[in-house]
């Protein structure tokens, strides 16, 4: 998107009200008009949360950046995150870490549970817990992108689905009692187009030139009385992520990761 259709979105997101717009990309450091995004930031009066994978938040970055909150996407201690990432990935990750707690912001950790990282939660949690870490996210990745080549990377859900039990604080995303993920939530994509989520990109609600009201009106929410679960504890887990329980065979089925967490399989 251009400068100026970020800003329009900024824009129509305040007068309807919204709470918190989370900045993601890819990188969102790495658009070229970011510098002047950054600079208009502060004219909404919106939570803003920047997701970054933390290798371009130098101090000078940090000095001038208008944002709220910073998450840094870490999967994992050195050998874990670093087998994802690429070498020295993880010191880079954690000094932008301390360094952004160290210029006053929020900070957050979001870790996606893979095959190289499975021996290494313990030490993730002490560690993030002892940085003053706000909110540390723990999810499974879904078989979309790159991870359809590489399998071999994505545990099943009977073991990756017990991993779910890590992180703390509130988590990305809040909900409602009877409805499940992104009951308030849409997702404005690069090119424009608008969806309930990034993973649905092929179902888009609109485009941005139709205005976001529009397309968030168009969103259909997914009622938990609709979904084919049977436990009492759906309205803890919300029926999980949708899309992972469509990859799994059923768009209104289980989120199979979901029920071995809380021991239902």
């Amino acid at each position: 998107m251009s400068v100026g259709e970020v800003r329009s979105v900024l824009s129509g997101f305040e007068a309807m009200q919204g709470l918190r717009v989370l900045i993601s990309g890819g990188e969102p450091l790495l658009h070229p008009g970011f510098g002047e995004i950054n600079r208009f930031l502060p004219d909404f009066r919106v939570r803003k949360v920047l997701f970054t994978n933390g290798t371009l938040l130098t101090r000078e970055v940090l000095r001038g950046l208008n944002v709220d909150e910073i998450q840094i996407s870490i999967d994992g201690m050195e050998k874990g995150h670093d087998a994802l990432r690429g070498a020295d990935g993880f010191r880079r990750a954690m000094e932008a870490l301390r360094l952004a707690g160290d210029y006053g912001f929020d900070v957050s950790v979001a870790t996606m549970v893979h095959s190289g990282n499975l021996g290494e939660f313990d030490e993730m949690e002490k560690v993030f817990k002892g940085l003053g870490v706000r909110d540390w996210t723990v999810d499974v990745p879904c078989a979309a992108g790159a991870l359809k080549m590489n399998r071999g990377l994505q545990p099943g859900p009977e073991v990756a689905g017990r991993y779910l039990k890590y992180g703390f604080g509130s988590g990305p995303h809040g909900g409602e009692e009877g409805f499940g993920c992104g009951l308030h939530l849409v997702c404005v994509l690069a090119d424009g187009r608008v969806a309930k989520c990034s993973f649905y990109s092929d179902r888009t609600l609109g485009r941005i030139e139709d205005g976001l009201p529009a397309c968030w009106g168009r969103l259909k929410p997914v009622r938990l009385s609709d979904l084919g679960c049977d436990c009492d504890l759906i309205e803890t887990c919300r029926g999980g992520c949708r899309f992972r329980a469509e990859t799994l065979g059923d768009p209104l089925g289980k989120d199979l990761y979901k029920c071995h967490l809380y021991g239902i399989l």
